[in-house]
């Protein structure tokens, strides 16, 4: 009963009522649409380029065809192409400009996508399900599928060829700059903008072009774009320094060769420093490490109450000379040190010892406006002035007092060398003080407004000290 019924729903089918006038029976025609299926998976499918490893059959490339090979094979035909396409040109044309930059793919970084050529021709009738899969190796099979020139840029190579070839036509901006006149008069110069060539839409351009036009010689028309300096002449009319706030000078032995060249580089690295509003300066920030490697000499430094030889002595008269200006400009000291004894080149308790990534000097610009420094190094002079905002109704003056005084001892240090009973002078000693410092201000007419303390310093003194020789033992042996 089950075969009668099931003859008579394939009869009723349109391939069953072909078969019935053709005469044929059941079986044949099961057997017949067993084989047609088979046909159509075996033959169109094609079983050996139906492994994941091959394309099948109608995939090209260009003028190639992919189909039936490997992932080895195509990509080696992709490199062959790939080193034809590297040799295109690209001609670059600057606006207003004669002159004609020529280059090639290769050199900007364009290449032939591979991966993507080869994921697009591995994926042919590899997607959706059994019957969309036959479907599509069929149609492929009649038809052909033709996979497009992909290319690809790196834009990091790319860029940096730009930049090279348009280097001629690059204008650097300048920034404003105040300049400080020998009257003492601060004079702003404007700035002047820069230009170069805009790569990055250069480079937009370029992916634009390889899109839709792959493989042809291109003709790329670049653009200049302004540079914007980083500090514009309302910048500086902003800061409205005026004239001259506070000023200071040291004198020191140029003969001492060593020493002058530390004190120019570090008066060098404080010229034109500009002080914002509220901002703390450092010091050993804006002169930075004293090295040999940054130019530093050895000179004399003060090590223990001692003068040693060290590398960037001399550092040290520069940042006393700005102590003396700041104390004159008022301004707020975060941080100074004192020596370990007095200098000749300022009084007791005027001076401002550093130490890189140690002993600092530092102080607040605690006034509403910026200021900006001023250094000169010339015959034995160093000079320092701050400009700003000045207030012309005030006179400051820095008074130094040693309120107490302490002498040295005598100390007597036993040598061999020395012959019995006499005696050697090996240092002379320097006495010790107590210094107090002040700041008395006065207004235009010289009458007093205020007396603002500074400090209190303690310098001890420097032992003085005598060889001898007291232990007969110790002498040496006649002849």
């Amino acid at each position: 009963m089950e075969n009668l019924i099931n003859k008579d729903i394939y009869s009723r089918t349109v391939g069953g009522m072909v078969l019935q006038r053709l005469g044929i029976s059941f079986l044949l025609k099961c057997n017949l649409f067993f084989f047609f299926f088979f046909f159509i998976t075996q033959f169109i499918a094609g079983p050996a380029w139906s492994k994941d490893n091959l394309v099948i059959p109608g995939v090209f490339w260009l003028d190639y065809q992919f189909g039936r090979k490997s992932q080895a094979e195509v990509m080696a035909i992709l490199d062959i192409e790939d080193a034809k396409i590297k040799k295109q040109t690209v001609i670059c044309h600057l606006p207003n400009e004669s002159q004609e930059i020529n280059t090639s793919y290769g050199e900007l970084g364009i290449r032939v996508d591979r991966d993507k050529i080869w994921l697009e021709a591995s994926s042919v009738g590899r997607t959706g399900r059994w019957w969309q899969r036959l479907w599509t190796r069929w149609q492929v099979s009649r038809k052909g599928y033709q996979i497009p020139l992909y290319l690809k840029i790196d834009r990091n190579t790319a860029e940096l060829k730009l930049k090279n070839l348009t280097r001629p036509w690059y204008i650097a901006p300048k920034d404003a700059r105040l300049v400080i006149k020998p009257d003492d008069k601060a004079e702003i110069i404007p700035h002047e903008m820069g230009r170069e060539v805009d790569c990055k839409a250069a480079l937009t351009e370029l992916e634009r072009v390889i899109n839709t036009e792959p493989g042809k010689s291109i003709y790329l028309s670049l653009a200049y774009r302004d540079l914007k300096p980083g500090k514009l002449k309302s910048d500086l009319e902003n800061y409205n320094i005026k004239g001259l706030i506070s000023r200071f000078s040291t004198q020191f032995n140029q003969q001492r060769i060593n020493r002058t060249e530390n004190i120019k580089l570090a008066a060098q690295a404080l010229d034109y420093c500009f002080i914002a509003p509220g901002e703390v300066f450092s010091f050993n920030r804006a002169v930075g490490p004293r090295t040999r490697e940054l130019g530093y000499n050895e000179a004399d430094i003060i090590l223990q109450n001692e003068l040693v030889p060290g590398i960037g002595g001399g550092v040290c008269q520069v940042s006393t000379t700005l102590y003396n200006v700041v104390l004159r400009a008022e301004l707020e000291v975060i941080e100074r040190h004192p020596h370990s004894m007095t200098i000749p080149y300022v009084e007791p308790g005027l001076d401002a010892t550093v130490v890189y990534e140690g002993k600092d000097f530092k102080f607040r610009n605690n006034t509403e406006g910026y200021l900006v420094l001023k250094t000169s190094v010339s015959g034995g002079n160093l000079s320092i002035k701050i400009f700003g905002r000045p207030d012309e109704k005030k006179r400051v003056y820095i008074k130094s007092q040693v309120e107490r005084e302490i002498q040295p001892k005598t100390i007597y240090r036993d040598d061999p060398l020395v012959p019995k009973g006499q005696y050697v002078l090996e240092r002379e000693g320097e006495p010790g003080c107590v210094v107090r410092v002040e700041r008395h201000v006065y207004d235009e007419k010289g009458k007093w407004v205020r007396t603002d303390f500074i400090s209190r310093d303690h310098y001890p003194p420097v032992d003085r000290v005598i060889k001898t020789c007291t232990d007969s033992s110790l002498l040496l042996p006649p002849g």
